[in-house]
Order: structure tokens, then C-alpha cells, then sequence
């Protein structure tokens, strides 16, 4: 059990990352060293270029630049412990939505996918790509309705292109079948995308990443964790009328820090460093599980077969849904984990008061939402504990291993905010993924290190995103797509009056 609590609802920008926060069962089964990394004894006072978190946006923005650009002086700094915030605290779901979106979106997710792939080729964070594919389950048929008619849509769009090639889905609205799914508890119908959906333990991955990293290139980057960022302010010489070009002072509880240029890789905290961000990325509270199969599953000795996504039960609006996979099961009792093969179950916000929206404290768990959680045989059948909704009591719960919060970043058009700040000149930000960050934050932190690291070779950053943008809506590896970009116009949709920029 996580620690219970129900303190009130945020308003006005995001807080820092609590000081407390509930214990990840990603983190507490993976101990290493680099959790509480610090390079050097001492904050530097200066650096090229600073990362503001270490998810895997950070991550992958950090390896961008150490890794194809002469970058040479790349400060990172994290509020907690190395990849303590979403990246570490999600479900390890890994699967590109391709029934919902345009195809530049479903071939930039479908990107995303492979990037993530490559990587876990050569790190030890558990990727297994589900051999049965995901399924998106739906218990509201007004959603439903609504999914099948954008996938029709989707499918009879002329500029579809390597997306449908490369992937397929299909509906499934027969009763058996659903059964054969393992659905149950009133489902009304399904999406089985075939292809591209995987699982993987997230942290593992970004702490394999980080040993890489440190160990390759000591000499040009320093890792900074338990470093809260307080503000971004101008540097003095840039409110001398130089154009905003000369740079930023990063505060920060051990000292300040200046920089040529600044990533905010903070997703659901942005706002509390970009105040104009206060409407465009709202923090939003999110609750995960690790359950432990009944003894009698077969589930218990083997896997899964499929990913899960659960959407449209009870009061979840469509923004709203929960996810489902399975942790690898030991030939060997772990000291930490066991035999593995938990169920790691994420969601039941609509049980949350407020939905979670507007929290930006993962120091505590909804008891609700966990009982929810623990109740997954009211959707999926784990061969003999399944029973109806109405009838499920707490007596038929799953056992629990860990339970935990994290903050997402909602964004206010559901699209993620990527690219230069306007008026920000040299601030950058990645953030926002409302929930589905696996297979958008990799590419979005990869792609605002190439704009930053533009302006350190003397380009301008704009015309090198426009033209990468460009490239990517051709197909080619790429820009992000264009409904990402941040623009004043974008901004100002959202915007809360009378914020100031710093």
C-alpha cells in the first residue's frame, strides 16, 4: 500500500517535484548507482547548454547532443534521484496509437517506436514486443462508435503512407471473441492492433542510457541529481537590449548556473519555471499498480498474451483510460522481485477526486483509485477470479506489490509542446504528452537538442525546425510533427491573462 491522502487540489502553476514521493516499484527493484549521480562535487557556474530532467525526454535530448553534436559543455540537473518523475513512475506500455491520428503523427509515434526499440537492444530493460499484439478494450459504446468511425476515416485518407503499410488493426465486436480476449465485465467492443506494442521497464532503460553516457563522455556532460531548478531568469547583459541572445541564469538551491541555452524536459512541472505554460500543460495526477497473479492464473507462470488498454469504464471521460502489461516471469527467486511477472496496471483516475487534474504532488496514493486497480478481474479474465463489476468485493482483490503516483503533463489540445519558447530565445521545451509519452517524448527530446545545438554552431534554430518539419511530414526521420510546435498563437489559446514571462 502507498501512503494514503487526499490533500487539496492545485491550482495556478505546477510545484516542484514533492521531496517525498511515493516509492516506485521500477526504482525500489532496480538499485544502481547512478541514482543519486553527481559529477562533480560542486554546481559548475556555467555551462553551454542545461537539461532540466532526466525522463526520457531529458535522456534522449542529452544523448542527441553528446552523441552527434560538438557540444561540449552539457550540464543536467534533476529536481529528485535520476529518472525519478514520469518516465520512471509509468507502466512500461509501449505502443504507437495508429487508429486515431493523421499518418505524419502515426509515422512520428511509429518512429518513436523503433528509436525506443534500438536502444533496448542493448540495454537490459526487460523490451519484449507482445507477440499478440495490444488491445484497446471499450465498456462505452458511445466511444467505441467513435473510435471505429476515426479509424475508417483514417483508412480512407488519401496521405496515408508508411503507417498503414507498416501496421494493421482490426475490430472486434463478437461476444466470443471478446471472451477469447480475456474481456469481460460489459465490454462492448475492441481494436487489436497486430503489430508494434511492446513492454519494458522504462527505468531500466534510462539508467542504461545514463551509465552509457557517463562512461563515454565524462569530459562533456555532468549529471546534477537532487538539484531543484527554482526560475529561469535572462542574464544580465540580455536585458541590456541585446536581443535576448546572451543567455540564462539557471537558480538552483546550491548555487546558480549560467547557460547559453535551456531545455525544459520537465513535462508536467513546466509551469512552474514558464508561467504562461499554466493553462497548456496542466499537471495531473496518475496512479500505477504491480499485482501479483492469483496462484490458480495461469498467468502466473506465463505471460500475457497481449497489452491492454482499457478505456471508457464507468465515469472515464476519453481523455481517460487504464493500461495493462506484464513484468517477465524468473527462471529464479530475485531477493527484490521474486519470481516477477507482475501485472502492472495503471490508471482508475475518474475514482479520483478531481480526476487528479491540477496535482503536481506524487507524494501519496488515492485509496479509491487503488482498490480500482486491484480489481482488474472485473475487466480482464485471469482464469477463475473473474466476476461482474456489480458483484466484485474487496475480498476478491489482487494482491499488491507496490502502488505509486506520478505526474503527467496534460496538454490543453492533447497534443504534445515542442520547440523554442517564443520571446524565450535560447529556452527550449519538450513537455506535455498527456499520458502517451513512450512513443513521443524520445523524438521530442532528440529533436530540441538539435535546434538548441543549431544555435551553438551559429544557425538559426527556427529555419532548422521548419525544415525538419518539412523532411518529417515527407517521411524521413525527422522534425516532430507540426501540430507539436509551440507558437504564440497556440500559447495565447490557453493562456491565463496577466502572466509575465520571466
Amino acid at each position: 500500500m502507498g501512503d494514503a491522502g487526499q490533500p487539496p487540489i492545485q491550482t495556478g502553476p505546477a510545484g516542484l517535484p514533492s521531496l517525498n514521493p511515493t516509492k516506485s516499484f521500477w526504482q525500489t527493484s532496480h538499485p544502481n548507482p547512478i541514482t543519486h549521480h553527481r559529477s562533480t562535487e560542486y554546481l559548475p557556474t556555467k555551462a553551454s547548454i542545461v537539461v532540466i530532467g532526466t525522463g526520457i525526454s531529458g535522456t534522449f535530448a542529452t544523448h542527441e547532443l553528446l552523441n552527434h553534436h560538438k557540444v561540449n559543455d552539457i550540464l543536467v540537473l534533476e529536481a529528485r534521484t535520476t529518472c525519478s518523475a514520469a518516465t520512471g513512475r509509468n507502466g512500461g506500455h509501449c505502443r504507437p496509437l495508429i487508429h486515431s491520428q493523421r499518418a505524419g503523427i502515426i509515422d512520428f509515434e511509429m518512429r518513436n517506436y523503433r528509436a525506443v526499440k534500438a536502444l533496448a537492444q542493448n540495454a537490459e530493460c526487460d523490451f519484449r514486443e507482445v507477440p499478440g499484439g495490444g488491445c484497446l478494450g471499450f465498456w462505452n459504446r458511445v466511444y467505441f462508435e467513435e473510435a471505429k468511425a476515426s479509424l475508417s476515416i483514417r483508412r480512407d485518407e488519401d496521405e496515408i503512407t508508411a503507417s498503414k503499410q507498416n501496421a494493421s488493426i482490426r475490430v472486434v465486436e463478437d461476444p466470443k471473441e471478446l471472451k477469447a480476449l480475456g474481456l469481460t465485465g460489459g465490454v462492448v467492443g475492441a481494436l487489436i492492433q497486430d503489430d508494434f506494442a511492446a513492454s519494458l521497464s522504462p527505468y531500466k532503460l534510462i539508467i542504461s542510457m545514463w551509465k552509457g553516457m557517463l562512461d563515454d563522455f565524462a569530459n562533456r556532460v555532468n549529471l546534477q541529481t537532487e538539484t531543484p531548478v527554482t526560475k529561469i531568469t535572462r542574464a544580465p547583459a540580455a536585458a541590456e537590449g541585446d536581443g535576448g541572445q546572451s543567455g540564462w541564469i539557471v537558480h538552483t538551491p546550491r548555487g546558480d548556473v549560467y547557460a547559453d541555452q535551456v531545455i525544459l524536459a520537465t513535462n508536467g512541472y513546466t509551469s512552474h519555471l514558464l508561467p504562461e505554460f499554466e493553462a497548456c500543460i496542466v499537471p495531473t495526477q496518475a496512479q500505477m499498480s504491480a499485482l501479483i497473479p492469483p496462484r490458480e492464473s495461469p498467468y502466473s507462470k506465463t505471460l500475457i498474451p497481449m497489452s491492454y488498454g482499457f478505456e471508457g469504464v464507468g465515469t472515464q471521460d476519453r481523455v481517460m483510460s487504464d493500461y495493462l502489461v506484464q513484468n517477465p516471469i524468473l527462471e529464479y527467486e530475485d531477493p527484490v522481485v521474486g519470481r516477477g511477472g507482475h501485472l502492472m496496471f495503471g490508471g482508475g483516475r475518474h475514482e479520483v477526486r478531481g480526476n487528479g487534474v491540477g496535482v503536481s504532488d506524487d507524494s501519496y496514493v488515492d485509496e479509491d483509485a487503488e482498490v480500482y486497480l486491484r480489481g482488474l478481474p472485473a475487466r480482464l479474465i485471469l482464469a477463475g477470479t473473474e466476476t461482474e463489476p456489480e458483484t466484485q468485493t474487496k475480498t476478491e482483490l489482487l494482491d499488491i506489490a507496490g502502488s505509486w503516483t506520478g505526474i503527467i503533463g496534460h496538454s490543453a489540445d492533447e497534443y504534445p509542446w515542442v520547440g523554442g519558447v517564443p520571446e524565450l530565445e535560447g529556452v527550449f521545451v519538450c513537455a506535455g504528452y498527456t499520458g502517451h509519452g513512450m512513443t513521443n517524448a524520445g523524438l521530442c527530446g532528440r529533436h530540441v537538442a538539435r535546434l538548441a545545438a543549431s544555435i551553438q554552431r551559429g544557425e538559426d534554430w527556427q529555419q532548422v525546425q521548419d525544415r525538419e518539419i518539412e523532411l518529417g511530414e515527407r517521411g524521413e526521420d525527422a522534425g516532430v510533427p507540426r501540430e507539436y510546435v509551440i507558437t504564440t498563437e497556440r500559447i495565447n489559446a490557453f493562456a491565463l491573462m496577466g502572466r509575465e514571462t520571466p
